[in-house]
């Protein structure tokens, strides 16, 4: 499947673990800058953290247990160039990919 500038976050992970994954995310609305309260959070395309109120280990953390719990459908280099893309928690793809490995094997 190819992801796009439009394609929310929720098209990444299995229907089945959507709600497990709106938990995450409404979790995170209070740290993004400029959230629209209308958007349904499985809706979002961007995320644009305000990180002087969260630390990017959190978000990171809540991906790596979603990712241990089988609920992502690509690989996750997929996931990695998404959150690339679509927010500014890393400033090399790579280096969030690295990240999220690590992150995954803490939560195992």
């Amino acid at each position: 499947m190819n992801y796009h500038q439009d394609t929310p976050l929720s098209a990444l992970f299995r229907v089945n673990h959507h709600e497990e994954l709106r938990k995450r995310i409404e979790s995170w609305r209070p740290y993004l800058i400029d959230d629209d309260p209308a958007i349904d959070a499985l809706s979002i395309t961007d995320f644009q953290f305000d990180f002087t109120t969260i630390r990017p280990v959190c978000i990171y953390m809540d991906l790596a247990h979603l990712i241990n719990h089988d609920a992502l459908r690509p690989p996750m280099s997929i996931l990695a160039a998404y959150m690339f893309r679509h927010s500014n928690l890393s400033r090399s793809k790579n280096a969030l990919y690295v990240q999220l490995k690590r992150y995954r094997r803490i939560c195992e």
